[in-house]
C-alpha cells in the first residue's frame, strides 16, 4: 500500500495563518496561433504546503538547501503516531510505549489532517516533547500542521530539533494512514540557497 501524504498546491489551499502573501499565485499564458499553447506560471513561497525546513529558517547563519542530498528521505523508516485525541499540543505522554530506532522519522497524525482549512488552534509539538525527540537520533520529525510550534516568538521547537540536525517536515496529510511502522520517500525540488523546500511525500510498506 502506498499513501501520498502531500498537500495539493492550488490557489485556495490553506496557508499559515491564512496570510494572503503566503498563497501560491497561478497565472496562465495562452497563445492561440498557430494553435492553442498554454504555459502555467506559479509564484510559490517555499513554505507552501508539504515542505521541509532548513536551519536558515531560524538562524541567519544556518544551512540552506544548497548541498542537501536528494536521497536523504529515500526509502527511510518512519513511525506514524495516532494523536487524533490531542486538542492542543503534543507532549511526552503521546510517545509513551513507542520504541524508536536510530535513524527513524516520526510523523504525528493529529486533527490537523482532518481539515482542509487552516486551524488557528492547530496541534503542535511542545518544547518538552521536542527536547526528548532531539535525543533519539531521529532523521526527521513531521507533523500535519503548517507549523511545528504555535505562537512561540522564540520558535523553540524548531531550534531544539535543528540544533541536533533533526529535519522538520510540515504540512503532511495523514488522514488515511493507520498508525504503525512504514517506510517513506520524500523528494524535494532542486532549488539552491533556500530556507525551505516543497516535498512530495509517499508512505509505503
Amino acid at each position: 500500500m502506498i499513501y501520498d501524504v502531500t498537500m495539493p498546491i492550488h490557489p485556495d489551499m490553506q496557508v499559515y495563518k491564512n496570510k494572503q502573501d503566503k498563497k501560491p499565485i497561478f497565472t496562465y499564458q495562452i497563445q492561440h496561433s498557430p494553435h492553442d499553447i498554454s504555459e502555467t506560471n506559479v509564484f510559490l513561497p517555499m513554505h507552501t504546503g508539504t515542505h521541509m525546513d532548513f536551519p536558515k529558517h531560524m538562524d541567519s547563519s544556518g544551512k540552506t538547501s544548497t548541498g542537501f542530498d536528494s536521497t536523504t528521505f529515500f526509502n527511510q523508516p518512519v513511525v506514524v503516531i495516532d494523536c487524533l485525541h490531542v486538542e492542543d499540543r503534543l507532549t511526552l505522554k503521546d510517545i509513551e510505549g513507542i520504541s524508536f530506532q536510530k535513524g527513524d522519522t516520526v510523523f504525528f497524525k493529529t486533527k490537523n489532517s482532518l481539515h482542509d482549512m487552516f486551524l488557528n488552534d492547530f496541534v503542535y509539538v511542545s518544547l518538552e516533547l521536542a527536547e526528548k525527540l532531539s535525543t533519539l537520533d531521529l532523521l526527521a520529525v513531521g507533523i500535519d500542521g503548517l507549523g511545528i510550534e504555535r505562537n512561540d516568538p522564540m520558535h523553540q521547537t524548531h531550534v531544539t530539533l535543528m540544533r541536533q540536525d533533526v529535519y522538520i517536515i510540515e504540512g503532511l496529510r495523514l488522514k488515511e494512514v493507520p498508525p504503525g511502522r512504514y517506510r517513506f520517500t520524500a523528494l524535494p525540488i532542486h532549488v539552491l540557497e533556500s530556507d525551505a523546500l516543497p516535498l512530495r511525500v509517499l508512505i509505503h510498506n
